[in-house]
Formats: C-alpha cells, sequence, structure tokens
C-alpha cells in the first residue's frame, strides 16, 4: 500500500495504490497522503493537482484490516483523512479528482472535497460508515450539505445508499461523467486546462466561495474587493488585458 506522487509539468497527480483492496487506505497511507498533498500545495510548479486510484477504484475507503494507527482515533483522523480534506479545500490552486471506480466511506469523502470531481460512467459513490456503526467522518458532515443541502445529505449520510454516477452529478457531487473510452484523455484535457488558468485568481475565488457560507453578504462583498486590489497587481492581470486588447488568447504563468 503506498500512495505516489508523479509530476507533468504543471499538473501533479497523487495516486492511491491499492488496487488489491480495491485502494483502501490505513493510517500510515493516509499520513503519507496529507504529506504529499501539503508538498504540492506548496510547490508553486505545481497549477493543477489530480487525486486518483489505482486500477478500477478510486479509494474504498479506511482499511478496517491494515494499519489503524494504534492511537488516538481523534489524533491519528486529524493527522491523516482530515488532514488531507483539509489540504485539498485549503489549497490555493484546483484540484480535481479523477474517479476510476467506486469512491467508497473516506474514499468518497475525498473525492467529494475536491474542486472538480469526473467519475468514469457507471461507477458510484457511497458514504457507507453507518452501514458499520460509524459516524460520518473525513470531512462529510462539511461537505455533502454544502453540495447537495441538508436533506439529501442526510439521506445518504444515514442511509449509506450508492449513488451511480449520473446521479451524483444531478446532486452536484460530481461534474460529469466520463465514458469509459475517453476517460483517461478528457481528464488529462481538464487537468491541463486547469492548469492554464491564472493560479492567484483560482485561488482567490476557491477561497472566496468556500468561505462565504462563514461570512455576511457585507464580509463577502470587502473580502472579493480586497482580492481584486491584490490581483490588479499581478503579472496574470497584466497579461489578460494585454491578451484582451490584442485579440488573442492569454498566456497565464500564475503568478
Amino acid at each position: 500500500m503506498s500512495v505516489e506522487l508523479t509530476r507533468d509539468d504543471a499538473v501533479a497527480t497523487i495516486t492511491i495504490s491499492n488496487p488489491d483492496r480495491k485502494n483502501a487506505i490505513d493510517a500510515p497511507t493516509a499520513r503519507q497522503m496529507a504529506d504529499h498533498v501539503a508538498d504540492v500545495a506548496a510547490d508553486d510548479s505545481v497549477r493543477c493537482v489530480v487525486v486518483t486510484g489505482e486500477g478500477e477504484a478510486f479509494c474504498s475507503g479506511l482499511d478496517l484490516a491494515g494499519d489503524m494507527g494504534g492511537g488516538d482515533v481523534v489524533a491519528e483522523l486529524d493527522a491523516g483523512l482530515n488532514a488531507i480534506v483539509r489540504r485539498l479545500m485549503r489549497m490555493e490552486k484546483p484540484t480535481v479528482a479523477k474517479v476510476p471506480g467506486p469512491a467508497v466511506g473516506a474514499g468518497a469523502s475525498i473525492a467529494s472535497a475536491c474542486d472538480f470531481v469526473y467519475p468514469v460512467e457507471g461507477t458510484f459513490f457511497e458514504w457507507g460508515f453507518t452501514n458499520i456503526g460509524l459516524a460520518p467522518d473525513t470531512g462529510a458532515t462539511y461537505v455533502l450539505p454544502r453540495l447537495v443541502g441538508v436533506r439529501q445529505a442526510l439521506e445518504l449520510l444515514i442511509t449509506g445508499r450508492r449513488v451511480a454516477a449520473d446521479e451524483a452529478v444531478n446532486l452536484g457531487i460530481a461534474n460529469e461523467t466520463v465514458p469509459e473510452s475517453d476517460f483517461e484523455s478528457v481528464v488529462a484535457d481538464r487537468a491541463a486546462m486547469l492548469a492554464e488558468r491564472p493560479t492567484l485568481a483560482v485561488g482567490a475565488a476557491k477561497r472566496l466561495v468556500y468561505r462565504s457560507h462563514q461570512r455576511s453578504m457585507e464580509e463577502t462583498l470587502r473580502e472579493e474587493a480586497l482580492a481584486q486590489s491584490a490581483l490588479m497587481e499581478s503579472d496574470d492581470f497584466m497579461e489578460g488585458v494585454a491578451a484582451f486588447l490584442a485579440d488573442r488568447e492569454p498566456e497565464f504563468e500564475g503568478r
């Protein structure tokens, strides 16, 4: 069991690798993945991050037959699974969940914590925590209500039912389903496009959206204005204006 970090130009890919157990993740591997997320978040050469699983699954959640860490549950979650979600959502660059197969339990939580979610046709999401007598974790009770609303979130979290990829799109959990024959190329194209966007502006948009739930309208308007003021000093803003005036496509550099 491992988590691999690879880079292709400005796109970094974090791959959960435990295909014999549908990419179930144990406590040490969760900490390793959290470290990888922190590394790419701090690397200015990375402008988009893809999270995926090896083989025919995204992640089947915590490996209950694996190394549970042996320590305090709260501490293990905070250093591992919770740190993954926290760092993905706070990262000021776009994140993509490439979902080649089932995303279950903590795996579903990690996928839905990414900014863009692309499942292959025929797969599913399942927050099955209560199926084994556990409460939802890995940010499920924070992310899901914001995506689908309180009543739908309660239904999914309490019943633990499977959500097919097409339904996930309709509910707002995923962006679009992708045919298996096009899956690799479509997700690669999406990631490459996101990596070409103005990274500072993308980070500001992400930060403003995710924090808007805790702010009043007046506070949100103020934060938007502060972000705009800072971005007007960026090289990408200058390039965007120059490209607009020259009627050409901008070439953003992420600074």
